[in-house]
């Protein structure tokens, strides 16, 4: 099994995606807060790239939906809600349907043509992805975010993480490119202090300045849930390994 990562959705290893399963990580904030919705109930995210693109869907769907987004971390203007995963509790998207439009995480659903499968991954389900992408028996790309277009120290981070799971559980080698080793070395860095990582690097203290560092200590929790989000046609559900 062959593991590659791409440090962010312009990285040209996104053109190695056809006939693998891809997970795309956003750490600070889409990735953990899909999860979180799927955790909580939620019947399905709708990944889009573009605030219109986003009012559009929600439109479509009706009554059901909820419109969700954020653009420089705030929420978008008219939105219900934004990225923040202390927003979507139970009460709040049991059974609905989540329309997310972000900066750069919903972008990175977009940059891997040709995936076999595409899954969400986060510290909150890096056990249960793990377990999920070694099912698959398919190579694997892991598909960081990033910001804008660049390298960001917490979703290599994150990728690293996954890489630790999947060594921990193969039954068989795994073949890692140089980037998969770099981010496995760089999560063995930051393993001990996940949320200082987060706290520190500089979209968490972007975030921290906005007033939203509370969303680091939810994004630092590790393996709180066994779901794995999965893109079926245009949206991720929950599954559970």
């Amino acid at each position: 099994m062959i593991v590659e990562v791409a440090f962010s959705r312009l990285d040209p290893a996104c053109r190695s995606a056809s006939g693998r399963a891809v997970a795309v990580i956003d750490v600070i904030r889409a990735t953990t807060t899909i999860t979180m919705a799927l955790h909580h109930g939620c019947a399905g995210v709708i990944p889009v790239r573009t605030l219109s693109e986003a009012r559009a869907v929600a439109q479509r769907l009706g009554g059901g939906a909820i419109l969700a987004g954020e653009r420089r971390a705030g929420k978008a203007v008219g939105f219900e809600l934004g990225n923040s995963p202390a927003e979507y509790g139970r009460e709040r998207v049991r059974d609905k349907t989540v329309v997310l439009t972000t900066t750069n995480g919903t972008r990175a659903f977009q940059a891997a043509p040709g995936a076999q499968a595409i899954i969400a991954c986060s510290f909150l389900n890096a056990a249960a992805t793990a377990r999920w992408l070694r099912g698959t028996g398919l190579d694997i790309l892991i598909v960081c975010a990033g910001t804008h277009g660049r390298f960001c120290l917490e979703d290599a981070v994150g990728s690293g993480m996954l890489i630790d799971r999947l060594l921990c559980i193969s039954d068989r080698a795994l073949e890692l490119s140089d980037a998969a080793r770099a981010a496995h070395q760089l999560f063995a860095t930051y393993r001990d202090d996940l949320l200082g990582m987060l706290r520190g690097c500089e979209w968490g203290r972007h975030i921290i300045h906005k007033g939203l560092g509370a969303d680091l200590e939810i994004c630092a929790q590790v393996d709180l849930t066994d779901i794995v989000p999965v893109m079926h046609k245009d949206r991720l559900v929950a599954e559970y390994t």
